[in-house]
């Protein structure tokens, strides 16, 4: 084993090995390795499954980002309340989502850890990965259900958020072939068992077939989510039109064991007290909205801007241990504690219209960046719906964003 591997949480699997295992009825729930400074319950272990020709599932877009917004908000009402507060309340909490993954000797050098807060000097590039619903899979083993770049510039007040679509068709780095690049966390991931292994894969794929080296990774699960809602008393939402989906996926909280089961989600137009559970419906479900997808990325907004309503100063302070438990083993980042205090700070002097949002999938004229398609994936045994990247429209607008210049920035094929 390598010094690498053994920097790497390990988890246990339910593979054959050389120790005889009880039957799974049996066993004690799998137990994770700490690493430096990290309790062996820092994750959730989690039903195992096979990787096999997914059903059809709606991905969840950018709630999960949301997801991850509700870290920065909560540690930008925390930095509100004074430093000396953040060192002896906040930071040690905080500190557990704090998981730096080494870089492998094929990455590209990215931006060097800062030693306080102040992230204003050079751009940045953020992964985002998400898993809609972990209780398909053994973690660390999952597909990413989202896979984005956020590229903060505060020189030039931008952010761009670039959207990979989950189906695209990409090479692999290391692993070889052709995959959905939803499968690269799980295919790094599975290959010793180790969350390390997931994103620098996940993070390598990027920076080969896009050319965007990445700086940092925030891994970011679901269920925190409906959490840190209830923790906060709820969410007062008027919705424009009511909301009907009959195949809204019942896979959260008490019917979690069921993660393939449907049900049916009603909320009726006008103001709305809402819980966790159905703000998180609010935000997840796409099959009823009068306007389609754009109106769900409005419904998230929504509930973005209602939450920070939520999140003055008194309400983190009063609610600050519950909800950083709320969101512990659901979010994992290598950003430090004080570079999320720094973006925080950033985050709240933000406006709307410095927010920019791209999806590198089908779409008119330039701005169609890939084509929906059926290929054969060995690796599942079965055809599969993919949209294939077009890189004479990605690369210039990746080159754009990135300032990448003029290089052939596009590899998604491998060439």
């Amino acid at each position: 084993m390598t010094s690498q591997e053994q920097s790497d949480w390990k988890f246990e699997t339910d593979q054959p090995s050389a120790q005889v295992q009880p039957p799974l009825e049996e066993q004690a729930t799998p137990q994770l390795e700490a690493g430096p400074g990290r309790p062996a319950s820092a994750f959730e272990q989690l039903p195992t499954r096979r990787l096999q020709a997914p059903r059809k599932r709606r991905p969840l877009g950018r709630v999960l980002l949301v997801a991850l917004l509700l870290v920065v908000l909560l540690l930008g009402g925390g930095v509100a309340y004074g430093y000396y507060y953040f060192q002896t309340a906040i930071q040690e909490p905080v500190s557990h989502f704090v998981h730096p993954v080494s870089r492998s000797s094929e990455e590209p050098t990215n931006v060097q850890p800062t030693t306080g807060t102040d992230i204003t000097g050079h751009p940045w590039n953020i992964l985002l990965l998400g898993s809609d619903n972990d209780g398909k899979y053994t973690f660390p083993a999952v597909l990413t259900q989202v896979m984005m770049v956020v590229h903060i510039d505060p020189q030039q007040n931008q952010v761009f958020l670039v959207s990979i679509p989950r189906d695209s068709w990409v090479s692999i780095p290391q692993v070889g072939g052709m995959h959905k690049i939803d499968q690269a966390f799980f295919l790094g991931a599975i290959q010793h068992n180790s969350f390390d292994d997931g994103v620098r894969l996940a993070r390598l794929t990027i920076e080969k077939d896009y050319g965007i080296t990445i700086d940092r990774y925030a891994w970011v699960g679901l269920e925190g989510f409906a959490k840190v809602i209830d923790t906060l008393g709820g969410v007062d939402i008027d919705l424009a039109h009511p909301l009907v989906d009959d195949t809204y996926p019942d896979d959260v909280g008490a019917n979690a064991s069921n993660p393939y089961g449907y049900r049916r989600v009603y909320l009726s137009a006008g103001p709305q007290h809402l819980t966790g559970e159905q703000a998180l419906a609010y935000v997840r479900s796409r099959h009823a909205d009068l306007v389609g997808d754009i109106g769900r990325t409005q419904r998230q907004q929504q509930v973005l801007e209602a939450l920070k309503k939520k999140l003055d100063v008194a309400n983190v302070i009063e609610h600050l241990p519950s909800l950083i438990a709320d969101l512990q083993g659901k979010v994992y980042t290598d950003l430090s504690e004080g570079e999320m205090i720094g973006f925080a700070n950033y985050g709240r002097t933000l406006s709307s219209s410095a927010i920019h949002q791209v999806t590198l999938g089908p779409g008119p004229g330039d701005q169609n960046y890939g084509t929906l398609t059926t290929v054969y994936d060995p690796s599942v045994g079965a055809d599969q719906s993919v949209v294939l990247p077009n890189c004479s429209n990605i690369q210039p607008l990746i080159n754009r964003i990135f300032g990448l210049g003029d290089v052939e920035s596009c590899h998604v094929a491998g060439t």
